[in-house]
């Protein structure tokens, strides 16, 4: 082989090798500078879930996960529907994880990766996964109404006689409705289908008395704090931090109605495998239970409950005793009733 050929050679080689060599680390670049982006709602609640959960797992697998907040659904139907989703994960209403399958918006679940064991059946879907929990309850100042001397139930809500002052209810028939069938004897357990028009007229009897119809979750305790309102329903996390900064408020979870932010992933996602190995993650005891000991809402999967004090435990109404006093909302009912409904909601208010 002529000299100055065999030199071609050599160099020919080389260079294949290098490319080859360049091919690999840049691969591993490529994994190491992966995004998932997900979307969650925003404030401390984002904080304590970027440091319980979101930076874990970026160590874990060693990628970037990248937080937008908060939940879009308008812009989550753009993406799908223009075939431009940039977003991976997303936490929405269990509600709408059940609407958003149905209507093409996202992708079914793996559940050989994301496992459901601890998780309420009543909460896990094709499309959607509780992520944690949160309660609607009865809210009390407890200046107004000492220890013991509070409404523990719908029912006593309704007796303004007993229990004097203005109230505040959620301005929405989600809650509201179920509370207003329980205060008029309904059984727990026969609750769903609602009967809307018992609710309705439950409901006529309360109107004079409803001072604040609310729509933000801070509402509620400002309004106890400052006794506008001695009583209200709330979402239960609200309350107790308020409680924990000296606030006279209260919460009684006789009665509450136990709800969950879902994850859900979009369809088209750009990183689905990956998004799925992310949902469970979160999911894991160790996560859920991080969550809720720097954060009032309880965990999805009750394998987290024994990992938390016992003062959490209560606080969170999480105790069995807590628990069987409480009522899962039927969220494939408000999937299919939630508009006709709101709509005779909202002429309701305005009669």
């Amino acid at each position: 082989m002529p000299k100055k050929l065999g030199l071609l050679l050599v160099a020919f080689l080389v260079a294949l090798i290098v490319a080859g060599c360049g091919g690999e680390a840049s691969g591993d670049s490529d994994k190491k500078n992966k995004e998932l982006v997900v979307v969650d709602w925003g404030g401390p609640y984002t904080e304590v879930h970027k440091k319980v959960s979101f930076e874990p797992f970026e160590k874990e697998h060693g990628v970037k996960v990248t937080v937008v907040t908060p939940p879009d659904i308008g812009k989550l139907k753009a993406m799908v529907q223009s075939g431009n989703v940039e977003w991976d994960v997303v936490s929405v209403g269990n509600d709408f994880a059940i609407r958003g399958g149905e209507e093409g918006l996202l992708e079914k679940l793996d559940f050989n990766v994301i496992s459901t064991e601890g998780l309420p059946e009543e909460l896990v879907h094709d499309y959607g996964v509780p992520e944690n929990m949160f309660s609607t309850v009865i809210a009390y100042n407890t200046e107004a109404f000492p220890a013991d001397q509070q409404p523990k139930n719908w029912a006593d809500f309704w007796d303004t006689e007993k229990f004097p002052g203005p109230r505040g209810l959620y301005k929405d028939p989600m809650w509201t409705l179920e509370a207003a069938l329980l205060a008029d004897g309904v059984d727990p357990a026969n609750l769903y289908p609602l009967d809307v028009d018992r609710a309705f007229a439950k409901l006529d009897e309360l109107k004079d008395d409803i001072k604040v119809w609310w729509t933000a979750g801070a509402q509620p305790p400002e309004l106890l704090a400052t006794n506008e309102v001695p009583l209200t329903s709330a979402w239960s996390g609200r309350i107790t931090v308020a409680a924990d900064q000296g606030a006279p408020v209260k919460v009684d979870f006789n009665q509450g109605f136990m709800m969950s932010n879902s994850w859900a992933v979009p369809k088209g996602a750009p990183n689905k495998e990956l998004a799925m190995k992310f949902i469970a993650f979160t999911l894991a005891p160790e996560q859920q239970a991080g969550l809720s000991s720097q954060y009032d809402n309880g965990p999805a999967n009750t394998d987290a409950i024994p990992l938390l004090s016992e003062e959490s435990i209560n606080r969170l109404g999480l105790s069995s005793e807590q628990q069987e006093q409480q009522i899962f909302v039927n969220s494939g009912w408000w999937v299919e009733n939630y508009d006709k409904v709101n709509e005779r909601f909202q002429q309701w208010l305005l009669e």
